[in-house]
């Protein structure tokens, strides 16, 4: 594999080299190549970034990654997909202040699937930090692992008979 040239974005979060790590040949053994990333991560020097080529976007790594403060950076070539991760030199705000502030969406009056659809329409229209708050007829069992594959997790409370109301936001907010 080609060395690739540092963005320029990733320069400016303070990185000076990059460490490569093509997770294709995992992906293609049917391996989740999860761990070894943040394994890497944990190794890599200061001012060194991971330089990780994958087949599509990894949105998911992209959120859990900013979660722990470091900067990502995706640039697409072809069918290629070539992300960076670093730590930014400068500081970064707080994971609560990219928190947005929770939306209202009340599906109780949908068939079975289409709660699911709907908020995972939502959460992609709101963009990273969404926060919803749903109101539904029934426990979102189907939704919690859908959720944890985007980054997400969801608390429930039971209100009454047939009333469940889902705190729905990135999972580092349920971490404390």
């Amino acid at each position: 594999m080609k060395r690739a040239t540092l963005p320029a974005s990733v320069r400016r979060a303070g990185a000076v080299a990059a460490r490569d790590l093509d997770v294709r040949p995992a992906f293609a053994k049917g391996a989740n190549p999860f761990a070894l990333i943040v394994e890497t991560t944990q190794a890599l020097a200061t001012g060194e970034a991971l330089h990780v080529v994958v087949d599509f976007d990894p949105r998911t790594l992209h959120t859990f990654m900013r979660s722990l403060g470091w900067a990502a950076h995706t640039v697409r070539s072809g069918d290629v997909f070539h992300v960076w991760f670093c730590k930014p030199t400068a500081p970064t705000l707080p994971k609560w202040e990219r928190l947005q502030a929770p939306v209202q969406l009340d599906l109780r009056n949908l068939p079975t699937t289409q709660p699911v659809i709907a908020v995972l329409e939502k959460l992609v229209e709101l963009g990273p930090g969404a926060q919803l708050l749903v109101h539904d007829n029934q426990e979102p069992s189907l939704l919690c692992e859908k959720l944890a594959l985007r980054g997400y997790d969801a608390r429930t409370e039971k209100r009454g008979h047939g009333d469940y109301l889902v705190h729905i936001a990135p999972a580092w907010v349920f971490d404390t």
